[in-house]
């Protein structure tokens, strides 16, 4: 019989054994799960990438140099956008990201109907794409070569002509009754002489009366003392009128005698 010490060290080489057998089956089931996670994930295609660059462009409204700078706009679209025909591709981007900034936003391929109402340019190798953004639906080709959008238009002519109405037919005039006979008119009265018309109605005149000045009489000297020679008044010459009569607020001699009144 061996000894107890021998028995000991052949279980734990056993153990040992097993936990190494136990490491190895682990690790072959856990390679197919490593291998398929160290394959590159598949590459997005050109038309998916290019659907992935409109979304960001339109919805930051910091990509510009999404549409060409020759870019195509749809007559009726530019009109919608208020845009002159000069406009440059920074400012249609502009006028572009005014309407889907803000709305929820989706790039899908274009179907058919929206591609030939929006007037897309026929041409090969460069998909279409719709552009929504609540209820505005855009409609763009993408250039895959120099990777920007060359067309830019919408699937509804929204600033279409309105239909043509036929006008309506003149409405028949009424018969008018032929005109009585005429009664004659009195002859107009006959206007006054243009002279007379003309000449402005004559103010009535102010008559003023001639008032005399009043003569203050002296207070009475005393008797015993004699009017002295020098204080005696003179006798005032006689006006005469000197022009014509002008009535004034204040007239003087001049004027009293003027206007023919006679001071004493």
């Amino acid at each position: 019989m061996g000894s107890p010490q021998g028995g000991l060290f052949c279980a734990i080489v056993q153990f040992m054994m097993r936990i190494v057998l136990c490491l190895f089956a682990a690790a072959l089931a856990a390679t197919p799960a490593l291998a398929q996670q160290q394959q590159p994930a598949p590459e997005k295609t050109k038309e998916q990438q290019a659907r992935s660059y409109i979304a960001s462009a339109f919805m930051t409204g910091a990509a510009p140099l999404i549409l060409s700078d020759d870019v195509v706009v749809q007559p009726e679209l530019r009109q919608r956008l208020g845009l002159p025909g000069d406009a440059p591709s920074r400012t249609v981007y502009q006028a572009l990201t005014n309407l889907t900034m803000g709305k929820p936003l989706m790039v899908r391929p274009a179907i058919r109907d929206e591609v030939l109402k929006s007037q897309a340019l026929p041409a090969s190798g460069r998909p279409i794409f719709a552009v929504e953004a609540g209820d505005t639906t855009i409609v763009v080709q993408y250039d895959m070569e120099r990777d920007n959008i060359a067309f830019v238009g919408q699937p509804a002519a929204i600033a279409a002509t309105a239909p043509v109405t036929p006008p309506a037919p003149p409405e028949k005039a009424a018969e008018t009754p032929p005109p009585a006979a005429a009664t004659p008119t009195p002859p107009p009265a006959p206007e006054p002489p243009p002279a007379a018309a003309a000449t402005p109605a004559a103010k009535p005149l102010q008559v003023v009366e001639p008032q005399l000045p009043r003569v203050v009489k002296p207070a009475r000297a005393q008797a015993a003392t004699p009017e002295p020679v020098a204080a005696r008044q003179e006798p005032r010459p006689l006006l005469k009128p000197t022009g014509a009569c002008e009535i004034k607020p204040v007239m003087s001699d001049q004027d009293l005698v003027n206007c023919g009144a006679r001071p004493r």
